[in-house]
């Protein structure tokens, strides 16, 4: 079969690999769509530290895809907790000592969803849902899993550091909780958008709760000037390892100021993430906009087109 590999930073081939082999309790998927984000585009310029095994390494992993053994339209998560282990049992789930390695290989002809993520976290597609939606499934339970770190309640304001894809789905999260979503920054295409999942745009003073959705130092830093004393500021961007953050340490200890991370998903999220969007309350099918072959996707994270927001790629 086809598949995407990628050998280092910038460095994505597309090669014939032998197809996989499922054994018991394995589901193998006939890729139907598979979704680029913010994570692979990051991946794919300067590598990451939990996403990608040794080199070369399978790519993608926001998919839809029919089971080939059933023919039925499913999507899956790329990982599932063990439920067993000290983590898992504070039902720090995200934590799971097991959580890795993490499902990937979906820009590809066929992918092999594991048992150990089949048993739990690959989900049919509800009747009407289109797969490009479907296959987002796995980013808007990471915001799911953010609103919930975040302890949104319903009247905060919150100010969302960011509107990419990230930003407008944590948006119709903090919504969906009763928030009223405030975005901040961002290019003059995606602020147009914001309204459209249940946000203004403005430069707010004193949130209750600030997002970091931008994953860069700027970002963290801004967010952690606009909370308000007793607020929270969430870093949902991942950075690379190596980076730093300026803090100020009064905020934090005479403001009380909360500051908290967000990695990842839990079981329950994704099937809430499946149902939202299926409910279609929010217009998620808006932030693909492009439409690539395998063979498109190396061209696009090299020179991502202005108002690119997340490509459906196709095999």
């Amino acid at each position: 079969m086809r598949a995407l590999r990628l050998h280092g930073p910038g460095d994505l081939r597309l090669e014939d690999v032998p197809e996989p082999i499922p054994a018991d309790g394995d589901v193998l998927l006939q890729v139907e769509v598979a979704l680029t984000d913010g994570t692979d585009l990051k991946a794919y310029r300067r590598g990451h530290p939990v996403l990608l095994g040794p080199p070369p390494s399978p790519f993608g992993h926001e998919v839809c895809g029919i089971d080939v053994a059933t023919g039925r339209r499913m999507v899956a998560a790329n990982s599932t907790p063990c439920g067993a282990c000290a983590a898992c049992a504070r039902g720090q789930e995200t934590l799971c000592e097991h959580l890795f390695p993490l499902l990937n290989g979906a820009y590809a002809e066929l992918l092999l969803v594991p048992e150990r993520i089949a048993r739990t976290n690959l989900l049919p597609v509800p009747p009407g849902l289109a797969p490009e939606s479907a296959a987002m499934a796995e980013p808007l339970a990471c915001c799911l899993h953010g609103v919930d770190v975040a302890r949104v309640r319903r009247g905060d304001i919150v100010a969302i550091v960011g509107l990419g894809p990230i930003g407008l789905m944590l948006c119709a999260c903090v919504a969906d909780a009763g928030g009223h979503p405030v975005g901040v920054g961002s290019r003059e295409e995606r602020r147009a958008l914001a309204s459209s999942f249940g946000a203004s745009v403005a430069d707010p003073e004193g949130a209750d709760v600030v997002i970091e959705a931008a994953g860069t130092v700027e970002a963290w830093e801004r967010a952690l000037e606009l909370v308000r004393p007793g607020g929270t500021v969430l870093a949902f961007g991942g950075l690379p390892r190596e980076a730093r953050v300026s803090v100020d340490p009064y905020r934090i200890h005479y403001e009380e100021v909360r500051l908290a991370g967000s990695f990842h998903h839990t079981p329950r999220q994704f099937r809430a993430a499946l149902a939202f969007l299926a409910s279609g309350a929010y217009p998620f099918e808006r932030l693909v906009t492009h439409q690539v072959g395998l063979e498109g996707v190396a061209a696009l994270f090299d020179d991502p087109p202005r108002h690119y927001l997340k490509a459906a790629v196709r095999p």
